[in-house]
């Protein structure tokens, strides 16, 4: 017999407004479905009326967990959550009877500020009454009888903030960037005219929509929150990447001035795909805004125009004096935002729309141009050799640039160069041992694989850009055998493929990466152990090195090096990553590493920079390290730490002696125990596992650093997997936690399977 949900669950959900008595009744045919011959408990209620679409999932979460009521704020009903903080959390809501959606911001504040700011939210209440703008969202209603909360209610807007696509594309082009100004100062402007200011104008306040709206969001919350510039607020690191030098310390309110130095920052920022000051500290980068002039945004990105490059020079005068008077003398200069201008953001928020953007190209004539190109490619190729981190990878190289140099003159490439024949690309010639030759690219630099292979390795070397795509529904191999898969492209881009390694295979890599921007999404990484070597060398006496090892094309542009790999898996013996000079930019998410060595790895040639590294939803299992450290990293003594931030991942290292993060050389710097610095959010490290230490070379012995401060938020805990260690996806998935958790996480950290396409059965030994 199956019971009906309780008489607290229907109280809350009619309260609630979520469902009505005739939603329960049709969800019985689910529940029983679901329960089969179990007790029908709430649980298998609320999972039906999610699946009947009656609930969202965090709705059922925050019901699962006993707090249903804490789902209704005021005369609203919260629907998702959109962003958490230590200050607060910001919801996705809805009023009763209604069914239009808005957003719902709580903040905590101290006691004895409280009536404060309620009276500051108020008078920007009354300031902006009647005021509506397209570009520009602004507090609509407070609610200040919520204990130590604030409560702010504004219209949502439904689209993406420029911080996460700044990160999922790098740089942007000029011309957008352009039309975000434009836009901008458009919805300022009326800001202005009502005598308001926004007050936190920063990019994750910034929403380009799906109409080619950039919308800025919060304004007036931070000016009554935080009136003072302080680094006591415990505001976002990057709260501070605009700040202008006349609000440091003086108790000043931002102005038109001071919002005019704000948006040249973030605009700075867009052109260069990093803050105009790069520090982790905040008082640093107080310190810089006062002290140290933004460099000319020329330097990092040569390609802007002069009139957007003078204009932004302008904003970011230390003088306020120096500053443009208004908005509308700029939107004089340039133009009030134009139905072409918007269109070339939609069309530009478009390409975001899948797991990994792709962005075209311009297509360059073929010809003698190519021959060009072709020389200076191979140019870099063969500088790169003197930037890889180890004798035997040098060696290696120099074999590759020979190869590369063959591949020119070669019937292949002669293919590459031509005007790119559809069909002859999508060829399939079979060798000798009945394996497949890698079809020649598309004019648009395409090589789409529709057999499963295995296919041949080869070198390649492409215009501007190169994809490897499996097709749909299945995931092609590719074999290596002696030479690993070698490409030279401006982009590099891995979709639905497996690499694998022979059985007796001499090769040390799977694959060579020269580019300035790489991206593997859905692929799969299968080495295999041909010695006893340490599984960081990579020498061609056939050692385990690992899986990708990547050099820049051209290592003098500040934005080499933007990797993103998503829902991928290395397996197996050595490295996974392996960075012959420091990328700008590492975003991993949904990545596992099992086996031994570590999963990303920066060489002895690697020099400091301000490198972004973030992981989401990363599993190592039976693994190496996270990081291996060495260069000027590992060297350099006072430099800043590099700054790793990791949400939602598991960390079980299982190599005798080692450390989660391992500072390697031969005389670590006198400082290696501030080496990096990790932000970790819902992330777990199995319990005996080290978490910083030096070693004077690889495979020496690793000795333990006193460090715990610089793993802010990282928790210890056993580890329990799905299945046992294996190259089946699923076996990786994170059963159980042995240790704290926060109460608002049901699913736990590490990877997402479901995510990582077909699962494997082999099961991986025991060395």
């Amino acid at each position: 017999m199956h019971e009906p949900p309780s008489h607290d669950l229907v109280r809350q959900l009619t309260e609630l407004q979520l469902c009505h008595p005739s939603d329960l009744r049709r969800a019985r045919g689910r529940v029983r479905r679901l329960a089969a011959d179990l007790p029908t408990f709430d649980s298998v209620w609320i999972d039906s009326l999610v699946q009947l679409r009656l609930l969202t999932p965090y709705q059922a979460r925050q019901f699962e967990e006993g707090h249903g009521d804490q789902l209704r704020i005021g005369s609203y009903v919260a629907v998702d959550e959109l962003g958490r903080s230590d200050q607060g959390t910001t919801l996705l809501a809805r009023r009763l009877h209604r069914r239009d959606r808005c957003v719902v911001k709580r903040k905590r504040i101290e006691n004895e500020r409280h009536a404060e700011v309620g009276r500051q939210m108020q008078l920007v209440l009354e300031r902006s009454t009647g005021f509506a703008h397209p570009l520009v969202v602004l507090p609509n209603e407070v609610m200040t009888d919520h204990g130590n909360e604030l409560v702010t209610v504004s219209r949502f807007v439904p689209g993406l903030p420029l911080n996460e696509l700044l990160v999922r594309r790098g740089r942007f082009p000029a011309a957008v960037v352009f039309e975000i100004g434009r836009h901008l100062f458009d919805g300022l402007c009326a800001l202005q005219a009502r005598t308001l200011v926004h007050g936190d104008i920063r990019m994750s306040n910034i929403r380009l929509t799906e109409s080619g709206l950039a919308v800025l969001v919060d304004g007036g919350i931070r000016q009554a929150v935080h009136p003072e510039v302080t680094i006591h607020d415990r505001l976002s690191l990057e709260a501070y990447d605009g700040i202008a030098p006349e609000l440091i310390g003086t108790g000043t309110s931002p102005t038109v001035s001071s919002e005019l130095y704000s948006v040249g920052c973030l605009l700075w920022q867009l052109l260069a795909g990093r803050p105009p000051f790069a520090t982790a500290d905040p008082l640093a980068k107080l310190a810089a805004h006062q002290q140290q002039p933004i460099e000319d945004v020329r330097v990092w990105a040569p390609d802007t125009p002069a009139m957007l490059a003078e204009t932004i020079r302008q904003l970011t005068s230390k003088l306020p004096q120096e500053r443009p008077r208004s908005y509308d003398e700029i939107l004089q200069r340039w133009g009030r935002p134009t139905t072409f201008g918007r269109s070339r953001l939609k069309q530009f928020r478009r390409l975001f729309d899948g797991a990994v953007p792709h962005f075209a190209r311009p297509n360059v004539e073929q010809g003698a141009s190519y021959w060009i190109w072709t020389a200076l490619m191979l140019f870099a190729f063969t500088g790169c050799v003197a930037l890889i981190y180890d004798t035997g990878l040098r060696g290696e190289l120099l074999d590759v640039a020979r190869a590369m140099n063959t591949a020119v003159n070669s019937p292949q490439q002669d293919a590459i160069t031509a005007s790119g024949n559809s069909e002859r690309s999508s060829e399939s010639v079979r060798t000798s041992r009945g394996s497949v030759r890698l079809p020649v690219p598309s004019k648009e630099g395409v090589i789409l694989l529709n057999e499963r292979g295995p296919y041949d390795a080869s070198s390649i070397t492409a215009n501007i850009q190169l994809t490897i795509r499996g097709g749909a529904g299945i995931k092609p191999e590719i074999v290596i055998d002696d030479v690993p898969l070698t490409i030279a492209a401006s982009v590099v881009t891995f979709e639905n493929v497996t690499i694998r390694q022979r059985e007796n295979s001499e090769a040390g890599l799977l694959a060579k990466i020269f580019s300035q921007q790489l991206t593997i999404t859905n692929c799969e990484f299968l080495p295999i152990a041909t010695s006893t070597a340490p599984p960081d060398q990579a020498g061609s006496s056939g050692r385990a090195a690992g899986c990708v090892a990547w050099s820049p094309l051209d290592p003098t542009q500040a934005t080499a090096g933007q990797i993103g790999i998503v829902n991928t898996a290395f397996h197996g013996p050595g490295n996974a990553i392996l960075f012959a000079k420091s990328p700008c930019q590492v975003h991993l998410t949904n990545v596992l590493k099992t086996g031994s060595g570590s999963l990303i790895t920066l060489g002895s040639k690697c020099q400091i920079n301000d490198l972004h590294l973030k992981l989401d939803h990363v599993t190592l299992r039976s693994s190496g390290p996270l990081l291996q450290l060495a260069g000027e990293f590992a060297t350099v003594a006072t430099a800043e730490p590099l700054v790793i931030e990791t949400n939602d991942s598991v960390f079980e290292v299982a190599e005798a002696d080692s450390a989660l993060i391992v500072v390697v050389a031969p005389h670590p710097r006198a400082d290696a125990d501030v080496a990096v610095r990790v932000q970790a959010r819902d992330s777990v490290v199995s319990p005996k596992t080290m978490l910083l230490g030096t070693a004077i070379a690889l495979g020496q012995a690793v000795k333990e650093l006193e460090a715990d401060e610089q793993f802010d938020g990282l928790s210890r805990g056993g580890i329990d997997f799905a299945g046992s260690l294996s190259r089946r996806i699923a076996d990786a998935r994170t059963a159980k936690i042995h240790g704290p958790r926060s109460a608002a996480k049901i699913d736990y950290p590490g990877i997402d399977p479901r995510l990582l396409g077909p699962s494997r059965k082999t099961t991986i030994s025991s060395d």
